[in-house]
C-alpha cells in the first residue's frame, strides 16, 4: 500500500488549538478505541480537503504559474495566523460533518459559522478584497485593483470596430 498523502500545512495540533482533542479524536475515531494517528488517511484527507478549500479559490487568482503560486501560498499561510485558523476551521467543519452524531438536520457540522466565515476570507483573499498580513513575505496576488502598465507600455485609445452602418466605428461620445 502505498503512504498516504499528506496535508501541506495543516497538522492536528491545529485542530486541537480550535476544538477540545476529545472532541476532535471523536471526529475522526470511526473504531471507538478513543486514539487517532495523525498519518491515517482519513485523517490526512480532511486536512488536505481543508488546504483545497483554500486553494481552489486563492490558485485563481495568485501570479507564477501552479507551483509557484501553490508555494507562495503555502508560505503565506505559514505566516499568517488568520488564514492558518480558518483552515483549520475548515478541517473542524470538515471533519464534524463525518460523523452524524456531529452534524444537524440539515447535515451541517458542528462549526458551520465558522466554515461560513471562513469560506468568505479565502473568496475575499482571492480576490484581492482582503490582504493577507504575510503579502509582505509572498508578494501580492493578482487581483490587486486595476492592471499597472509599465510607462512605454501604456494602451492607446479604445478605437471601435466599423460597420456598414458606422464606416468609423460606434461610439464618438
Amino acid at each position: 500500500m502505498p503512504p498516504p498523502s499528506m496535508a501541506l500545512i495543516l497538522t492536528l495540533a491545529d485542530l486541537y488549538s480550535r476544538v477540545p482533542s476529545k472532541t476532535v479524536r471523536g471526529y475522526f475515531d470511526d473504531a471507538g478505541q478513543g486514539t487517532l494517528n495523525e498519518d491515517s488517511q482519513i485523517v490526512q484527507d480532511v486536512l488536505m480537503a481543508a488546504e483545497g478549500e483554500f486553494f481552489s479559490r486563492a490558485l485563481r487568482s495568485w501570479p507564477g504559474g501552479a507551483e509557484n503560486a501553490q508555494s507562495s501560498l503555502v508560505k503565506m499561510i505559514e505566516n499568517d495566523p488568520t488564514l492558518k485558523m480558518h483552515l483549520s476551521w475548515v478541517a473542524c467543519e470538515l471533519a464534524s460533518e463525518r460523523r452524524p452524531e456531529f452534524t444537524d438536520a440539515q447535515g451541517f457540522g458542528a462549526h458551520r459559522a465558522q466554515y461560513d466565515r471562513a469560506i468568505a476570507y479565502f473568496e475575499n483573499i482571492a480576490k484581492g478584497i482582503l490582504r493577507s498580513r504575510a503579502e509582505s513575505i509572498t508578494g501580492p496576488g493578482a487581483n490587486t485593483g486595476s492592471p499597472s502598465f509599465p510607462v512605454d507600455e501604456v494602451p492607446g485609445n479604445f478605437v471601435f470596430a466599423p460597420s456598414k452602418g458606422s464606416p468609423f466605428g460606434h461610439g464618438g461620445f
